[in-house]
C-alpha cells in the first residue's frame, strides 16, 4: 500500500487530497474509519479524502502510522506496510 498527497483548490479554497493506493480488503474498515472512503469514478484502485487543515492532515497521518510502518518514501509516494 502507498499514499500520495496533492494540493488542490475546491471552490477557491486550498485543500489536500490524500490518496491511498494498492490497499487490500483488510484495510478497508480502517480506511473507512478515517473517512478515506471516496473513490475516483468507478475505480477501486485507490481511495481518497479531502483534508481542509494541517491539523486534520497530521491527525490522519498519525492514525495511519499507528497501524502501518513506512517502508520507503520516494518523492511524493510513501510506501506502507501493516505493523
Amino acid at each position: 500500500m502507498f499514499m500520495t498527497a496533492t494540493r488542490i483548490k475546491r471552490e477557491g479554497k486550498p485543500l489536500l487530497k490524500l490518496n491511498i493506493h494498492e490497499y487490500n480488503k483488510d484495510d478497508i474498515p480502517f480506511l473507512d474509519s478515517l473517512g478515506i472512503d471516496q473513490l475516483e469514478g468507478d475505480s477501486t484502485e485507490w481511495r481518497y479524502i479531502h483534508i481542509h487543515s494541517q491539523k486534520d492532515f497530521l491527525s490522519t497521518r498519525s492514525a495511519i502510522l499507528e497501524r502501518y510502518r513506512i517502508l520507503k518514501e520516494t518523492g511524493p509516494r510513501v510506501f506502507l506496510e501493516a505493523k
